[in-house]
């Protein structure tokens, strides 16, 4: 998706193209061809998706201007444009935005060394980018001195990305096509020369494919000279790409670069490698800070199609550092590896670009050898050379040695077990990305070690089962992995502790409802590396039983004497399970009574009585949850009865329910009082202390007049919810609306021929 601003530019264009005045949004050399109709601009006419390219492309020759590339990639037209054409490509129908077609300036920062040199100073940090540009030091740190009769004076960069322990199993990158676009190539310099090149192109048109800075990067990959230097991936093809001119400042870099970019695709390669940026160009056309979202460079967005299409493409980050903010496109782009430069202890090198992009993202994704890295220099010699140029091939090298080991697999798969190789993994930053891969790490987990779950704080299951994906293990090697689930953050106590081949395991005891549980798996490959997820956690492993029937904390009425009793019950392993429930149905009122609903055994989590219950009688129910031998028990929140609308044949005074009141763990403040009336006449419900002083008289009262009917009083009327008629109640205050001390009371109902008291206990105010 294009970015908001993106879109912006364009309206701008057409808007100030169609008053024939010059967009405020035009950069500087664009804004003097709108206003000098015969300069020829070489530019990008960047259409929306839905637009025909091939339609495109002849609009742009009709209005003069000579085609140079139709990019898919892009979705965009290049082409040499006169001036006093600009305003009418503005304007055309699908046109997003009109932006020039750019040159790379080089900055002098990727220098020859030697060992022993010394690093310049850093320049402070800004905290809100865009920032300055940094001076660039030759050296952060001296390379370290290593006599290897395999890779020569260079290999400590070799050895900090454990390039040689994947090389020893046999692995150089076989069957793998790698596309490189640089500044071209000396493919005769004799360290290089043996390197199997499937094409070679020139995309600048005169160039003479000698320079220095692609030679170098070649070697860190193609180079193939015991006791010299050796390449990451000799044994891989390559297609390299020229697309970089650097002794003038040519208009096409950009262009040159999609273009490889599709060339590359076409001859199916697995990798590109980049050690080329762009950010500010001739005549003073610059990328804001802004623009570097990942959604506008126009390299950019090729660089993200050839990742959409399988394509692992790695790209340098820049060496514009150390500030925030100050990487090149296009490492601002969302699905590649952009690749920042450490020293030989492992420090970002003062000049490796830094992250985040304007959008927040965190680059680079991650860092290589790239201070003091010893490279071919044509025709038969090497030297030490700094920048995150030479950081980048050596990244792309491990990703094509592990690729070889993969083929057939989209290369950009690879990205996620990059990243997870790295040293950063867990704590990725702006400086570092996720840190310095490690290779023989990426071989044994080539598409990283994640976990796949439970991941959430809430847990679906009492018997967990963690799972992950170690990925296929290559050359026959067996990954075993090692599982701990424990109670606390540091597993100072740990319930499951085994070591399994299988991509996932299962706690063999239910938990505790509400326990939280954290838990963290390691990978030991056969291959000798090993890897391990982050600490999971916490989980809360839910109740055993959620009652859904009949659970109201206030209580409630239904009609049906046999009503359905539906509960809910987690995920189960088996073994322990399966889960069985026991159902115990029994009277709310008074102390501990038998059920008078029993059933064992259930296996079912709905059941329905097959004899009625008693009318007008509170209830409550519960289930007793089975596991193995481990048990657990939920009581509905409140109670339920079954309305008998008959009239009744005797006058009878109820206990109150609940007693004690208030029951603060249920959120009831008050307690029913039900009575039934068998004839017509006044009536008196009182509350009295146990010295017979009136405390409180609920009948009769504002509410309620002291002639009552035959009838059922204090259960609510019909289908109303609850089990209360709040008429009925009492609340714990006197007459006068002020609470009781907490004690002892009684209530008393005077009927026609009847009289009776029963105790009730107050707690105190709620």
């Amino acid at each position: 998706m294009r970015s908001a601003r993106a879109a912006l530019v364009g309206l701008a264009l057409a808007a100030g193209a169609a008053r024939g005045q010059v967009p405020s949004d035009v950069s500087p050399r664009l804004a003097r061809a709108w206003t000098r109709p015969d300069t020829t601009v070489l530019v990008w006419v960047i259409a929306r998706r839905e637009t025909d390219l091939d339609a495109l492309a002849a609009r742009v020759r009709e209005a003069g201007g000579v085609v140079r590339h139709e990019s898919r990639f892009v979705w965009a037209v290049s082409a040499a444009v006169p001036g006093r054409a600009l305003p009418q490509l503005a304007r055309l129908p699908g046109v997003q935005r009109v932006q020039p077609v750019g040159v790379y300036f080089r900055p002098k920062d990727e220098t020859r060394g030697r060992p022993g040199a010394r690093a310049g100073g850093f320049a402070p940090a800004c905290s809100v980018p865009p920032c300055p540009r940094a001076p660039v030091p030759a050296f952060a740190s001296a390379p370290r001195a290593v006599l290897d009769t395999t890779y020569g004076p260079g290999a400590w960069a070799q050895q900090q990305l454990d390039i040689p322990a994947v090389q020893a199993l046999g692995d150089s990158g076989a069957g793998v096509k790698i596309a490189m676009l640089d500044a071209g190539f000396d493919t005769s310099q004799a360290w290089v020369s043996g390197a199997n090149v499937l094409l070679l192109r020139d995309f600048v048109g005169k160039s003479d494919n000698s320079s220095a800075h692609g030679t170098a990067t070649f070697s860190l990959l193609a180079a193939h000279r015991p006791g010299e230097i050796v390449g990451a991936a000799p044994a891989a093809r390559y297609f390299l790409a020229t697309t970089e001119y650097t002794p003038t400042e040519t208009r096409s870099e950009e262009d040159n670069w999609v273009a490889a970019v599709e060339v590359a695709e076409s001859l199916g390669v697995d990798i590109i490698s980049s050690s080329l940026g762009y950010l500010s160009f001739d005549n003073g056309f610059s990328y804001t800070y802004q623009q570097l979202n990942g959604d506008v460079g126009v390299t950019t967005i090729a660089a993200d199609s050839a990742a959409a299409r399988g394509t692992l493409v790695v790209v340098a980050m820049g060496n514009n550092g150390p500030l925030p903010g100050s990487l090149d496109t296009p490492a601002d782009a969302k699905g590649i590896v952009s690749v920042g430069a450490v020293d030989s202890s492992g420090t970002v090198a003062g000049f490796s670009s830094r992250g985040p992009t304007s959008d927040g993202r965190t680059k680079p994704e991650v860092v290589g050898p790239g201070l003091g890295v010893f490279v071919a220099v044509s025709p038969a010699t090497g030297a030490f050379e700094s920048g995150t140029s030479f950081a980048t091939p050596l990244v792309a090298g491990i990703a094509a040695l592990v690729q070889g080991t993969r083929l057939g697999q989209p290369a950009n798969a690879l990205r996620r077990g990059l990243l997870d190789a790295s040293t950063f993994r867990y704590a990725p930053d702006d400086n570092h990305g996720w840190g310095i891969p490690d290779a023989l790490k990426l071989l044994a987990f080539p598409t990283g070690f994640e976990p796949l779950g439970p991941l959430d704080s809430s847990l679906t299951a009492i018997t967990p089962t963690f799972s992950w994906d170690a990925g296929t293990p290559p050359f026959g090697a067996s990954d075993t992995i090692h599982l701990q689930v424990g109670l606390d953050t540091a597993f100072a106590t740990v319930i499951l502790d085994t070591a399994v081949t299988t991509p996932s395991a299962t706690l063999p005891r239910a938990a505790a409802a509400g326990t939280r549980l954290w838990w963290r798996a390691t990978a030991r490959s056969s291959l000798g590396a090993a890897e391990s997820t982050a600490r999971i956690g916490p989980l809360v492993v839910p109740p055993w039983v959620t009652l859904l029937t009949l659970d109201a904390p206030s209580g409630e009425s239904i009609g049906d004497s046999q009503p359905v009793f539906a509960w809910h019950a987690p995920q189960v392993a088996s073994p322990p399970g399966p889960e069985t429930f026991d159902l115990n149905v029994f009277p709310a009122t008074g102390g501990p009574t038998q059920p008078v609903l029993m059933v064992r055994g259930l296996t079912d989590t709905v059941y329905r009585p097959p004899t009625p219950l008693e009318k007008n009688l509170p209830f409550k129910w519960q289930i007793v949850a089975h596991v193995g031998t481990d048990s657990a028990i939920v009581t509905s929140a409140g109670t339920f009865l079954v309305l008998d609308q008959a009239a009744p044949a005797t006058t009878v005074l109820f206990q109150n329910f609940p007693n004690p009141f208030p029951n603060r763990a249920l959120g009831v403040a008050t307690s029913c009082i039900w009575f039934d009336i068998a004839a017509a006449g006044s009536v008196r419900l009182e509350i009295f202390d146990v010295r017979g002083r009136l405390v409180r008289r609920l009948v009769p009262s504002a509410q309620v007049s002291a002639q009552f009917d035959p009838g059922r009083y204090g259960r609510p009327a019909g289908n109303a919810p609850g089990t209360c008629d709040t008429r009925f109640a009492w609340d714990g205050k006197d007459e006068t609306g002020t609470y009781v001390r907490p004690g002892v009371y009684l209530y008393r109902l005077t009927a026609p021929g009847f009289q009776d008291t029963k105790r009730i206990v107050f707690l105190g105010a709620p």
